[in-house]
């Protein structure tokens, strides 16, 4: 895995020079997973330990919502994460609970590093951290927007388990 070439592809980790961006590509937890179509990566409101970003395949962000029927649960997409995408900004974020679910669309490739990690390493280098934080900033501002687009045009998906 060229771990370097997947962050300088990630809207995060932009404003981090060369020498910062190896400093994060050096920290242990780093790992690839792969998923398939359908398969969830995490669930709302589960606890949240990673951090995440796509390298190849598409995933879904998508809040359960109550419908107008009495128990009736529908998926509202978020966000569409395709290729350099992050998800899973949660476990750099106190109270580290997810908000939304992720779901495979497209067979998937993530790499993922531990959240406490990455945030020891923000917390170290304040430079490097207040850049990533800069960027995090810029991608859930992006998905609040998509929401606020989403939630009034009605878009609804049928719930997947």
């Amino acid at each position: 895995m060229d771990l370097m070439q997947v962050l300088k592809r990630c809207e995060v980790f932009v404003g981090l020079t060369d020498s910062d961006l190896r400093k994060v590509a050096g920290l242990p937890s780093w790992q690839r997973n792969t998923h398939n179509t359908g398969e969830f990566i995490f669930h709302e409101n589960d606890v949240s330990k990673d951090f995440y970003i796509l390298d190849e395949g598409e995933i879904r962000l998508v809040a359960i919502v109550s419908g107008n029927e009495a128990k009736s649960l529908t998926q509202v997409p978020v966000d569409t994460i395709t290729k350099g995408d992050v998800f899973g900004w949660s476990s750099l974020v106190a109270p580290h609970s997810r908000s939304i679910s992720a779901i495979c669309v497209k067979p998937a490739s993530v790499v993922a590093v531990d959240g406490a990690e990455l945030s020891e390493l923000m917390d170290c280098d304040h430079a490097l951290g207040y850049e990533v934080m800069k960027g995090l900033v810029r991608v859930i501002g992006a998905r609040f927007r998509n929401v606020c687009h989403t939630l009034g045009s009605g878009n609804r998906l049928p719930l997947l388990e």
